[in-house]
């Protein structure tokens, strides 16, 4: 869900409002990133909010907003479309986030 969130996001601003591809991945990434926070503390791991979970939360998450901007700013630079960069980083980030979610953010 959270990803079909990014995704519908980026298109909207990219062929809705021809916001640049890094600038709607980001902004994509800020608003989906507050859904997942909420949507994995309490489907898939059960757990209640707490600063330290959040904090461990924020830094795997700014892991992956550094990876989606790089990728992004790689396929740009590379002349290739968006939705090529945007396949990319939906294909590695959400096993390589909920895997580093999974064994530290919500170790219990």
């Amino acid at each position: 869900l959270n990803t079909l969130i990014h995704t519908g996001i980026v298109i909207s601003l990219v062929e809705g409002t021809k916001t640049h591809p890094t600038l709607a991945n980001t902004i994509a990434f800020a608003i989906a990133n507050i859904f997942s926070y909420w949507a994995n503390g309490r489907w898939n791991f059960k757990s209640q909010p707490t600063a330290r979970q959040y904090s461990r939360f924020l830094l795997v998450s700014i892991l992956g907003l550094a990876c989606t901007i790089l990728v992004s700013s790689i396929v740009e630079t590379a002349g290739w479309h968006y939705l090529i960069g945007l396949c990319m980083v939906f294909i590695v980030l959400p096993t390589l986030t909920f895997t580093l979610h999974l064994r530290w953010t919500y170790k219990k």
